[in-house]
């Protein structure tokens, strides 16, 4: 059992973590014995029974004389390099000089910022930063766009868990992947257009025309278009009115298409509630350009056919990140067409500002999707998993990963697509590694001239399915998440070679399961007080109150 004494501010970001960490835990009581003890309090008690004991804190603190450390202030927003991984620490950093063995260090000057010592015949470990407010920033401001690739709250997870294991304390965790897989992934698809046909002679068509025919030129002068492709782009211009005129199909209106490359994969499409709605930014109107020109009630039959199919349909909201009333009137314009009681959103371009989850949650949405980056792809809250804001209870956010208009367009990342797929390959890495959900957007437009990029969706979708990846939609992926959220340890005890893991809150059908990993370090001969060598065992969990796992 792990137990933390952290700052009264704290505590809401200290749930949250063991939420993402699923491991048994608890706020620390005086006199009770524990595996580990996190303290990133100023004043550690001299008391604590505890086989480890881990201290984050970035302040010279009366602990660091007991223990021999002395701290030095290095900064703010910093790199650390753990076990050959770089990652970011967004608050204060603090050397930490002294006795013991560098376990984490200052990426610039390889000065130490996390030691481990044994104290009393206790593994000590002191850390120069505060892993609370580091997760506190990962999940309400989230990272800058050039960290985006690291997923900085997932290697706080795995250095905790590290710890714990070369420390030789044995512990069950409920991992952020289902059983049999190695990770999740959601496809999403956000719906600006339904077809061209909607726009004549706005903004839309003349930014088509001139693209399709001087930005094709252009880029293959670059060398990033080949002439296929131009040509492809030219003659869907000329096509133009021929398309208005009824005697063309609307190039732009592919549901079925991405039916067809999906192929029952369940994938979530956002649309607009509104016709003509621009929205607003803060008192200014946004830019008219912003507004749909589709109307849900005349499309029901293509959100039929999409239902039909296996996919999900969502809220792609104009204003609803502004305030529950807003909220509220685009979510019940989309149940009255629909008849939908269950949404989930994602903002129109991503709008968002402090406050944005409350109005959502309060007009009753199931999820969001809206964090995320429109000039970077990644991690923006730093985590592979759905996670609930701090201060909120029920409403999950599933972070966008992956967006096509981010990798391609020119004023923001502009990736070839070579550069574009080993950006991807990337983050798919880390997904297997940590476990979790890739969340991918590609805009419905996105396979048409003058994008065509349906050639680089369907290359990762095959990169995709390299791994043992569960498909599923933005709504069934957080359904998984609350269930896992929801699961309770009641008790976890080993003896002779066999843990017993009793639960709660099992009252549930979990498809795909979930599963329960057990530690269970064995000992090394090592001078070292932390032994590296040790066993893993898994056992898929099918509802049951209690489990117990040999190894």
């Amino acid at each position: 059992m792990i137990a933390v004494i952290a700052k009264d501010n704290e505590i809401k970001a200290v749930r949250e973590f063991f939420e993402l960490f699923k491991t048994p835990w608890e706020v620390y009581v005086r006199h009770r014995s524990y595996d580990l003890v996190i303290a990133t309090c100023d004043e550690v008690p001299e008391d604590i029974n505890s086989r480890v004991l881990v201290v984050y804190n970035s302040r010279s603190i009366r602990f660091d004389d007991q223990i021999g450390v002395a701290t030095e202030l290095k900064g703010r927003c910093d790199w650390v390099e753990f076990q050959g991984v770089e990652f970011p620490v967004y608050g204060e950093v603090a050397l930490c000089r002294g006795a013991g063995r560098a376990l984490l260090r200052h990426r610039a000057t390889l000065e130490t910022v996390g030691t481990e010592l044994v104290i009393s015949g206790r593994p000590t470990i002191r850390v120069g930063f505060d892993l609370f407010q580091e997760v506190a920033f990962l999940l309400s401001q989230g990272q800058p766009p050039e960290n985006a690739h690291i997923p900085a709250l997932e290697v706080h997870v795995s250095l905790l868990r590290a710890v714990m294991v070369s420390a030789g304390v044995p512990f069950v965790e409920v991992p952020p992947v289902p059983a049999g897989y190695d990770f999740m992934v959601c496809l999403t698809h956000d719906v600006d257009f339904v077809g061209i046909r909607d726009h004549k002679w706005d903004h839309t068509m003349w930014g088509f025309v001139y693209r399709c025919f001087v930005g094709s030129l252009v880029n293959v002068v670059k060398g990033r278009l080949g002439w296929s492709k131009c040509l492809q782009n030219w003659k869907a211009g000329l096509s133009l009115p021929l398309v208005y005129l009824g005697f063309r199909d609307d190039f732009w209106l592919e549901f079925g298409r991405y039916m067809q490359m999906e192929k029952g994969l369940g994938s979530t499409f956002f649309f607009i509630p509104f016709k003509n709605v621009a929205g607003t930014i803060e008192s200014t109107c946004a830019p008219r350009r912003r507004a749909a020109k589709y109307d849900l009630a005349e499309i029901k039959e293509h959100l039929q056919e999409l239902l039909e199919g296996g996919c999900e349909i969502g809220l792609h909201g104009i204003d609803a990140w502004q305030n529950s009333e807003k909220a509220h009137a685009e979510l019940h314009r989309f149940r009255e067409v629909t008849g939908q009681s269950d949404v989930g959103i994602r903002m129109h371009w991503l709008y968002w500002a402090a406050g944005s989850e409350k109005a959502l949650e309060e007009a009753g949405f199931s999820y969001d999707s809206t964090s995320g980056y429109n000039n970077a792809v990644g991690f923006r809250a730093g985590t592979t998993q759905a996670f609930c804001p701090l201060g909120f209870g029920k409403l999950l956010e599933l972070p966008l990963n992956i967006q096509d208009t981010a990798m391609f367009y020119s004023d923001r990342m502009q990736l070839s697509e070579t550069d574009a797929l080993d950006a991807c390959k990337r983050l798919i890495d880390s997904t297997v590694s940590f476990g979790g959900a890739l969340t991918v957007n590609w805009h419905t437009r996105s396979l048409s001239p003058e994008r065509l990029w349906g050639d680089f969706y369907a290359k990762l979708l095959e990169e995709i399915r390299t791994h043992r990846v569960w498909f599923g939609t933005a709504g069934e992926i957080v359904r998984w998440f609350q269930k896992r959220r929801s699961l309770q340890f009641d008790s976890v005890r080993f003896e002779d070679h066999r843990v017993h893991v009793e639960l709660s809150n099992t009252s549930f059908a979990c498809a795909p399961p979930l599963k329960v990993r057990v530690h269970h370090p064995r000992s090394a001969s090592d001078e070292s007080a932390f032994p590296t060598v040790w066993a893993c065992t898994e056992a898929e969990w099918n509802g049951e109150e209690l489990l117990e796992i040999p190894y």
